[in-house]
């Protein structure tokens, strides 16, 4: 769920049932830069193919070159933003 927000992520109180085909499910938890011996290139080809296939919305709002970095900046601060920013190079 991320922490991003730091607001209090509330799941309804029947998000973790097994009726209609959603068996198996469980609440994990992670800390993705814990073992700097850790691969993740196998985790991170699977988002890739997500976001290429269209099933995953990666929430980019804003996209410009590093040269408008101020203005992405400004945006995110001034919460005019409601997703991520991307700064692609000049």
């Amino acid at each position: 769920m991320g922490r991003s927000s730091e607001v209090d992520s509330v799941l309804s109180p029947d998000a973790m049932l097994g009726t209609g085909g959603r068996h198996d499910r469980s609440i994990r938890t992670f800390f993705l830069f814990g073992d700097p011996a850790t691969d993740s290139s196998t985790d991170l080809a699977w988002l890739a193919g997500e976001v290429t296939e269209g099933r995953l919305d990666p929430g980019i709002r804003w996209r410009g070159p590093w040269t408008r970095h101020s203005e992405a900046v400004q945006a995110l601060l001034g919460r005019r933003l409601h997703g991520k920013a991307v700064l692609d190079p000049v």
